[in-house]
């Protein structure tokens, strides 16, 4: 496969994920919204502290073998393979779903001391019970989404996603206006996952991997997605322990009310989260594409590189400079007590938008998943660390939360950068980086001015985002952080899309005229 087709089947990966995801988002968006309003701050709050419980044990789930499977189903697909892919796919989905099995069990019978322990809220016991089944539903629709991408099916990912959120929209509000309050709730979370999952399990099943083979070489199949996926699943345990112990402390540091603001803040941090997680995911396979392919290693982190920060950067600014009337909009004035922690979390992402997604995806497409092993860790220990000192002993609350948020970021961005560069001689576009830095910039600047305009919160929001888009998609090309070549990739990725094509079209041949403008011709 030649590079230029791996990049593009990357980017129409990352777009179709993209769409999906934002589909999914929207959907989830309004569920929880709807959700949040019915059930008010303090039902939301024990809606939310429910289900950190499943949180927590998700982190130990897969040992790897999530990840694994996607690298191994590309290379081989690549190498003219597929029955081994076929095979490695099957017994991968045995296995996470097996695991899913054990630790919903272990999470009913020992809710009682996890519930006293983890959450400080005993009484919220036979919650915890009810959703060790979503500890089974997550891993239903988990294992969906990255065997999918592994077979280059990328809507059937997406798709999977939209569909949990629909259920989830229709199926939690009723269940709460009958009566059921939190319980119905938590009972529409749970079937909304195990639908998704279950749904799209069976559709890659008749389409790519019936006849893959029983359970005689799932052993030896294990081991090997094993050799390479207990590095990562070792750092993201770390990752996620750090990550649960900022829960736990929030937990105990807050009230059921203030926990829902903040629960309601960190709702807004979603979209960055999937649309970083979608680009990492189509990355991922390309890169591994790109290793059987014998593609050049920095050429690929370059352009990867400029593509995540070119996308997710913008959103981080806009997010900062609209958070009260996104507020105020979509939960109402009783959430206001959210909006200081919505633009800390935003700023707390920075390093996400600004390409740290990248090196997880680069390190384990190109085999290396011990880089990746080594800047999780760097960002846990971060975390770990600055998260009781700057809440409990600093005294900074939930502030210090975040502020440890954002440092647990910087760091792990800092160390992929290093190793990137240290061992496989890939380095950032800076100009570029910087050029798109300065574009949000002004694009905020642009967006803050509207809001000191005394106007209905609806109507700002909207002239926030036309003036934000606006300014950014023009200064972006007249700095240089775009170059032709990108804008051409992504054009020939973009058609055949239908109607996106066509916006999205007019919108690159905008690009590419200013990035004439600035000289920048490749």
């Amino acid at each position: 496969m030649e590079s230029r087709d791996i990049a593009r089947q990357s980017v129409r990966g990352s777009i179709v994920l993209l769409a999906g995801n934002i589909g999914a988002t929207v959907v989830l968006a309004v569920a929880v919204i709807v959700i949040a309003r019915l059930l008010g701050p303090a039902g939301f709050g024990t809606y939310t502290l429910a289900l950190v419980i499943p949180g927590f044990l998700s982190i130990f789930l897969g040992f790897g073998v999530n990840s694994s499977v996607i690298r191994y189903t590309a290379y081989e697909v690549s190498r003219g393979r597929a029955d081994q892919a076929r095979r490695y796919t099957l017994n991968s989905i045995r296995f996470l779903w097996l695991t899913g099995a054990a630790f919903t069990l272990l999470e009913f019978v020992l809710a009682g001391p996890l519930a006293a322990i983890f959450i400080h809220r005993p009484e919220l016991t036979p919650y915890v019970q009810l959703v060790s089944l979503a500890v089974l539903s997550s891993m239903f629709a988990s294992t969906i989404s990255t065997t999918a991408i592994g077979w280059n099916r990328y809507a059937l990912s997406a798709m999977s996603g939209v569909l949990s959120a629909s259920v989830k929209l229709v199926l939690a509000p009723a269940l709460i206006v009958v009566g059921l309050g939190v319980t119905g709730a938590l009972v529409g979370h749970i079937v909304a996952y195990l639908a998704g999952g279950v749904v799209g399990t069976a559709f890659l099943y008749v389409k790519e991997l019936k006849g893959g083979g029983g359970w005689g070489e799932f052993a030896s199949d294990i081991k090997v997605l094993l050799r390479f996926g207990l590095p990562l699943y070792a750092g993201s345990l770390l990752t996620g322990l750090a990550s649960s112990l900022v829960t736990f402390i929030l937990a105990f540091i807050a009230t059921n009310a203030v926990y829902g603001y903040y629960q309601a803040a960190n709702n807004f941090t979603t979209p960055i989260a999937l649309v970083s997680s979608a680009l990492t995911s189509s990355l991922f396979p390309a890169f591994a594409a790109f290793d059987g392919a014998g593609g050049d290693i920095r050429v690929a982190f370059r352009h990867a590189y400029r593509f995540v920060a070119f996308l997710l950067t913008p959103i981080i600014f806009f997010i900062l400079a609209a958070a009260p009337q996104l507020i105020h909009v979509l939960y109402g004035s009783s959430f206001d007590g959210s909006v200081p922690y919505l633009q800390l979390l935003a700023f707390a992402y920075l390093p996400v938008a600004f390409g740290y997604t990248v090196h997880p995806a680069f390190f384990n497409g190109f085999n290396r998943p011990r880089l990746t092993m080594a800047l999780q860790v760097g960002g846990a220990l971060a975390l770990a660390a600055a998260a009781p000192v700057l809440s409990l002993y600093l005294g900074l609350g939930i502030d210090g939360l975040i502020y440890a948020q954002f440092l647990s970021f910087f760091v792990a961005w800092g160390v992929g950068t290093f190793l990137a560069n240290h061992y496989m001689n890939a380095r950032l576009d800076m100009l570029a980086n910087g050029a798109i830095l300065v574009a949000s910039l002004a694009a905020y600047a642009g967006a803050i001015f509207l809001a000191r305009v005394p106007s209905s919160d609806v109507f700002t929001l909207v002239a926030e985002l036309v003036v934000f888009v606006a300014v950014y998609f023009t200064l972006a090309p007249l700095l240089r952080a775009v170059k032709l070549e990108d804008l051409v990739v992504m054009e020939h990725s973009f058609s055949g899309l239908g109607v996106l094509s066509g916006g999205v079209g007019l919108l690159l041949r905008y690009e590419k005229f200013l990035v004439s403008l600035g000289g920048r011709k490749g």
